[in-house]
């Protein structure tokens, strides 16, 4: 190969991994309709089947058979402007399902579930006659996650809790070379999976206080697929290797009566690990450093229950931004957030019902040092980000 089609081919690499790192890096934390409207502090709550994910110790505190099934859809906006131009992210809502199934014996210690959900993942899509056309044009990622868990309740006031995950990953991303033309496109498409695990211990005193711990380990997936450089090279094999971070959640719940349930956690995201990523193929390997920093939500809930079967909750989440502006990528345009949430909820016999609500104002972010494209633009630039989003869960217990 010519060494002047080498270098465009791996530069075109190194303009995707930074688009493919940024994708596979967003979190997805929100897995239940009342944990949501209680801003995600659930660790030391998890009374429901998505305990599966959010504190697998609380499995020991779910006697029978218990069946959720829920949905959180989510918009993503963000509104660019710059010298160069202005541009708007496709905002049209993306749909996250999840299930989770939970077994007890009343008499027993030991309990089991099961979960499906997608703790990363999600998609974004920029204009293609934008002026960010060459760091981002549509990135799609899906990581499902497949959860066996198991608890075992210790004493009457602790419980322990893990659970055994296989991770599938699929990728396809694009973005405009901006070389040769209007239709010119770098895409890397490929799949992979990993296994991980869960930890979770739950202890609670007494009726009015509770502690919860969960812990989610860190996984490495080996994407194989393929590269296009259209119009230079079609399905030329490719592979590389992308590390997603482990994940600690503690949290505090008090019951002053039993109508009240209030909740804090500190959840923390160990993007610290996610340095360099390299894309290996024919027309070259490129590293790329990436240098990611671990981020804290910051979580608060408040549930009131009323009577007749009905509960209403509030919360706030506070998220710091993990991406530095020198490795920035409007392939998910990251910044600190504010998430406000509301629901209700009923429960009447074996059937319960959840419905909630939040809105994230990310404000402006102004990005300034990013890196620049094979054309020399860069994606320097002040960003107007939100998420609006809706959960509902059903739960049948049997």
């Amino acid at each position: 190969m010519p060494p002047p089609l080498a270098r465009l081919l791996a530069l075109g690499g190194a303009l995707l991994a930074a688009g493919t790192a940024l994708a596979s890096g967003t979190r997805v934390g929100f897995k239940d309709a009342f944990a949501l409207a209680r801003g995600n502090a659930f660790v030391a709550t998890a009374d429901n089947p998505s305990a599966v994910y959010y504190n697998p110790a609380g499995l020991a505190h779910l006697d029978g058979r218990r069946l959720s099934a829920g949905v959180y859809h989510i918009s993503l906006r963000s509104d660019y402007r710059s010298a160069s131009g202005t541009a708007s992210m496709d905002d049209g809502y993306q749909p996250v399902p999840q299930v989770f199934f939970s077994a007890k014996d009343p008499d027993a210690p030991w309990a089991y579930g099961i979960g499906v959900y997608a703790p990363f993942g999600l998609s974004t899509e920029w204009p293609g006659n934008s002026p960010l056309r060459t760091f981002a044009l549509k990135n799609e990622q899906t990581y499902l996650t497949f959860n066996l868990s198991g608890a075992y309740r210790v004493t009457p006031t602790l419980s322990l809790g893990g659970g055994l995950t296989y991770n599938r990953v699929d990728t396809d991303l694009r973005r405009a070379l901006g070389v040769f033309g209007p239709t010119d496109l770098f895409r890397f498409k490929g799949d992979g999976d990993a296994f991980g695990f869960t930890l979770g211990a739950l202890w609670r005193p007494d009726v009015r206080h509770s502690f919860g711990l969960t812990y989610h380990s860190r996984t490495s997936v080996k994407l194989k697929g393929t590269t296009d450089t259209i119009p230079l090279v079609s399905g030329e094999p490719s592979e590389a290797r992308f590390p997603f971070p482990d994940v600690v959640i503690v949290g505090y719940s008090f019951r002053p009566t039993p109508q009240w349930n209030l909740e804090v956690n500190l959840d923390w995201t160990n993007w610290d690990r996610f340095n360099t990523v390299t894309i290996a193929k024919p027309s070259g390997a490129v590293s790329l450093p990436f240098n990611w920093q671990s981020g804290f939500f910051y979580e608060f809930g408040a549930t009131r229950y009323l009577r007749g079967g009905w509960n209403v909750s509030a919360g706030y989440v506070f998220t710091e931004n993990s991406t530095p502006n020198d490795t920035f990528t409007p392939a998910v345009p990251d910044s600190d957030r504010s998430f406000y949430s509301l629901g209700t909820g009923y429960e009447s016999g074996n059937l319960s019902a959840h419905l909630s609500w939040h809105y994230a104002d990310g404000g402006s972010r102004t990005v300034t040092g990013s890196p620049p494209s094979l054309i020399g633009a860069t994606a320097d630039g002040t960003y107007e980000n939100s998420i609006n989003a809706f959960a509902l869960s059903l739960e049948l217990r049997f």
